[in-house]
């Protein structure tokens, strides 16, 4: 048998030949043994050769297809067939490779699967995080959960990246800061030049894959938008450089105004599920903003009744700066980050303008038509083109395509939010109102547009 090795099947220089003569050997012992090796081994490597040998795909093997897609009554099918790719790997001299065929961590996950399949799932997810070989999201990049076949090669590149790293010994799985030494691997495999497009890096390449397949989105469903979609990420494909610090802080003050108010001690709610009357009534008296809904010489009853503090609030809450916990309104640590730092606060409104759900869709619509318009757009046409969107692309209020009044409604959050923030002005009495962003207002739509062309895929 081959002395074990540490490097990968591509380094070793493995030809067809040592891979048949690893298979003669192994058949001369036992010959059932000899084609498990085989089926293996082509499953591996699906025709293509042992350059296509990598710990990534050994560990897919190993903790995802072999517990799930193997259809037998045999007990222990899956420990047999694990020490069957170890004796291979042993043969190939792939040591590393063998050694995972027969670690705990293989035996602990086909033990989760045998009690379920929730189970298993779970421990295939702390198997393959702690291995260093799953390539982690980074700063400004999220890996889909659906790729396109861009993505997935991008990615293959960066699981070798991360084996090549941990066989160099620039990456030590589980040593200090290891974690910032495999995102730093993933951002140099993503900002490295892409082989057939001359200008383009990888994660551009990504990036302008995943616009193509959200333009196909509209192609498919909603034709007559696509010519605004096409001028928007005309506009935004492009990262966007994100305002200067003091651009941001003096925008969201009032946001973060709130979020340092909330005290490191949180506030009390209500039973209703409202900021405590004491706390409304001190941030009527200090509040940042103006409100013309409001008195000046009465504070208001409840949050429910200063519709900016409970905008402000209630944004807060979708974007995860603050939470409750047992009716106490807390600041998270991404709350604290955003206090820390303008940038943190600048990519949460970024994320979550609008909440989730209906209204965030009516958000991203909204800034797609911005964007396409060039910051300026009348409330009407906005309105009647979100609603037409929505119903094409399937959105229902009772069974039916939502209404120009369930857009308007839907809408008014996020245009509060806009005004508060002074990223969006207003021209025209209620009936003819058009709406105009400000320079930082058109940097946030731009954002938006950006991360929802680019951002992950999570469905084909």
């Amino acid at each position: 048998m081959n002395e074990p090795q540490s490097h990968g099947a591509a380094e070793h220089g493995l030809s067809p030949a040592d891979v048949e003569r690893a298979f003669d050997r192994m058949t001369a012992r036992d010959a059932e043994r000899g084609r498990d090796a085989r089926h293996i081994y082509d499953t591996l490597t699906w025709g293509e050769g042992p350059g296509v040998l990598s710990q990534a795909g050994v560990q897919d093997w190993l903790w995802y297809r072999l517990p799930t897609k193997y259809m037998t009554d045999e007990a222990d099918y899956k420990q047999r067939l694990a020490g069957i790719a170890g004796e291979l790997f042993d043969e190939l001299g792939l040591g590393r490779y063998a050694a995972i065929c027969r670690s705990d961590t293989t035996a602990r996950v086909h033990a989760a699967f045998d009690r379920s399949n929730s189970a298993g799932y779970s421990a295939m997810r702390k198997a393959l995080s702690a291995s260093g070989i799953d390539p982690p999201d980074i700063d400004g990049f999220a890996w889909s959960s659906v790729m396109g076949s861009e993505e997935a090669a991008v990615r293959s590149d960066a699981e070798r990246a991360l084996e090549a790293a941990i066989d160099d010994g620039r990456l030590r799985v589980g040593a200090r800061a290891w974690r910032d030494t495999q995102a730093a691997v993933v951002a140099g495999v993503l900002d490295a030049d892409h082989p057939t497009l001359p200008g383009q890096s990888l994660r551009t390449a990504v990036h302008t894959e995943r616009a193509e397949s959200w333009r196909d989105l509209f192609a498919r469903r909603s034709p007559t938008f696509v010519p605004v979609v096409d001028q928007a990420l005309k506009q935004s494909l492009a990262t966007p450089d994100p305002p200067s610090a003091d651009a941001i802080a003096a925008a969201l003050h009032p946001l973060l105004w709130l979020l340092e108010r909330v005290g490191d001690t949180g506030q009390a709610m209500t039973q209703a599920g409202y900021l405590n009357r004491p706390f409304v009534v001190e941030v009527w008296k200090q509040r940042p903003w103006t409100d013309e809904l409001l008195p000046l010489d009465k504070p208001p009853r409840s949050e429910s009744d200063d519709f900016i503090l409970h905008s402000l609030r209630t944004f807060a809450q979708h974007a995860g700066l603050v939470r409750i916990t047992k009716r106490v309104l807390r600041r998270t640590k991404l709350g604290d980050r955003a206090l820390a730092d303008p940038l943190a606060a600048w990519q949460a409104v970024v994320a979550r303008l609008g909440g989730t759900g209906w209204e965030r869709f009516i958000a991203e619509t909204a800034a797609t038509l911005f964007v396409a318009s060039r910051g300026t757009i009348a409330s009407r046409p906005l309105v009647d083109t979100i609603s037409q969107v929505a119903g094409e692309l399937g959105w229902r209020t009772d069974g039916r395509p939502p209404s120009d009044h369930d857009v308007s409604f839907g809408f008014s959050e996020t245009r509060r939010l806009l005004l508060v923030l002074g990223m969006l002005t207003e021209h025209g009495d209620w009936r003819d109102r058009t709406y105009v962003l400000t320079s930082l207002g058109t940097q946030l739509v731009t954002s938006i547009v950006h991360s929802v062309a680019t951002g992950p895929r999570t469905h084909p």
